[in-house]
């Protein structure tokens, strides 16, 4: 293990004498820096943390896995091309060794910046933040909102496929119906199907004036001892940035109550199997239909007094549109509403989401060493970056819900074959979850590691240190 260690210290001085990495540990610097104490956000609190965070964080993952790749191709084609591995080999050290140590030496580096760049992020916004001069209501709302990690859960949406297949069969036996004869055909029928799709996805978020539309959550635990906070964002006309306007709500929340069978039972099997019986008691959450500006976020915070929980583990809330115009409300299925629950603290979730960015550069500076181990530096950087620029455009071309035709659909499907092999960097980014108060759940760290290290990368790290280990040195000559 001493040759190990030897090439691991070596690898680290290496990286400090190379100028595209000091170029961008400048750059990290300033991330640090600069951009927590000159960001204020929208002026409130909860903008400052957010977009502290939000900025910081991105910014701080981008610059350390640009350098993760480019130094790991400059220290594994470095003792190629400058004849040092032609010395080193003929020592007791194997390649696979000195692959391992060099993969080890470049990661160590990252880490450790890492880790004193995100320290210095938290401090400086915590420091930053008991500076600013906010009302005690925005650093409370803050601290129940952002510097938080709480639990998501969606509501119960509709089968989106039964829905979209009732709807298109219905349209069938209206046109027979009428005489017609509709086109059955399988592109026909396809194409009916996108149609219903759509319809029922809109049909889904939209919220009629005067009319209640429900929404029930689940999984939430019974005993749960604190308050609950419902996010929510609206639109109104339609579902667009542009155009939105002040508009009015009401949200009504159902109290579970329990209802007692007084009636005798018939038998003792009729005893045991009896269930418990519930009603709800509709509790409008606030006194008057609220005015609130469409097109932004709005958070309501359910007091754990209410009792607002049911036995199974469900919470009901219907919510009512009260815009002045009578025009419809939307709500996108990625905007909520969400239903959040406090589970761990701000620091916790921080780290966190700093383990994430760590997996990611350990990932990274295997890609470098492999694709670096049998390569020239331009090469191996250009195939490492284009390697994460497929898994990035494969997430946007699999996320497509409208195809066009013949050549959307191949395209659709090569992308689904490209996420089997490539790795999106989109997958490790946790910094709006961290700015919005989410908690990462340990389980994503585990299917990220899952997925993407052991699945995808760990087999091209393999064949890497295969073909560096069956690489002809005497083949590299450099004038």
């Amino acid at each position: 293990m001493k040759s190990f260690w030897a090439i691991v210290k070596l690898t680290c001085r290496n990286a400090f004498r190379s100028h595209i990495f000091q170029l961008l540990l400048l750059l990290l610097l300033l991330a640090v820096i600069i951009i927590p104490s000159t960001v204020s956000g929208d002026g409130t609190a909860g903008g400052f943390i957010r977009v502290s965070l939000l900025y910081s964080l991105s910014a701080v993952s981008s610059i350390l896995a640009l350098s993760s790749i480019w130094l790991a191709c400059h220290a594994m084609t470095q003792d190629i091309d400058s004849y040092q591995l032609h010395m080193v080999v003929t020592k007791p050290v194997s390649r696979i060794r000195i692959w391992l140590a060099k993969w080890v030496g470049v990661y160590l580096v990252h880490l450790i910046l890492l880790v004193l760049a995100t320290t210095a992020i938290y401090f400086i916004i915590l420091y930053k933040y008991n500076e600013q001069d906010f009302p005690e209501k925005d650093r409370e709302k803050i601290r129940n909102e952002v510097m938080v990690g709480r639990r998501v859960f969606w509501p119960k949406r509709v089968d989106l496929e039964k829905e979209s297949q009732e709807l298109v069969k219905a349209k069938i036996e209206r046109s027979r119906a009428r005489g017609l004869d509709p086109d059955t055909s399988p592109s026909a029928q396809d194409k009916m199907l996108k149609e219903a799709r759509l319809e029922v996805m809109s049909r889904d978020s939209e919220v009629e004036p005067g009319i209640p539309k429900e929404f029930v959550f689940t999984g939430i635990p019974h005993d749960l001892k604190k308050p609950l906070f419902l996010r929510y964002r609206p639109y109104v006309g339609k579902i667009a940035s542009e155009g939105q306007r002040m508009t009015r709500s009401l949200w009504i929340v159902g109290i579970p109550r329990r209802v007692e069978n007084t009636a005798p039972a018939a038998n003792v099997f009729e005893e045991n199997s009896r269930k418990e019986r519930y009603m709800y008691t509709p509790q409008v959450m606030s006194e008057y239909p609220e005015q609130v500006m469409s097109g932004e976020f709005h958070e309501k915070v359910l007091p754990a007094s209410w009792n607002a929980i049911a036995p199974d583990g469900t919470v009901s809330f219907a919510y009512v549109n009260y815009d002045e115009a009578q025009a419809k409300q939307y709500f996108q299925p990625g905007d909520g509403p969400q239903l959040l629950v406090e589970v761990t603290g701000f620091f916790e979730n921080y780290m966190r989401a700093v383990g994430i960015i760590a997996l990611e550069l350990l990932i990274l500076s295997g890609l470098g060493c492999a694709f670096g181990g049998i390569l020239t530096l331009p090469t191996a950087i250009f195939v490492a970056v284009s390697y994460m620029l497929f898994g990035s455009i494969a997430v946007y071309m699999t996320s497509q819900d409208y195809l066009a035709g013949a050549a959307d659909h191949i395209g659709q499907a090569i992308a689904k074959l490209l996420l089997l092999v490539v790795i999106p960097l989109q997958a490790f980014e946790v910094s709006g979850q961290v700015a919005n108060g989410e908690v990462i759940e340990l389980a994503h760290f585990w299917a990220l590691f899952r997925s993407y290290f052991i699945y995808r990368a760990l087999p091209l790290f393999v064949l890497g240190m295969i073909l560096y280990r069956r690489r002809e040195l005497g083949l590299v000559i450099r004038k």
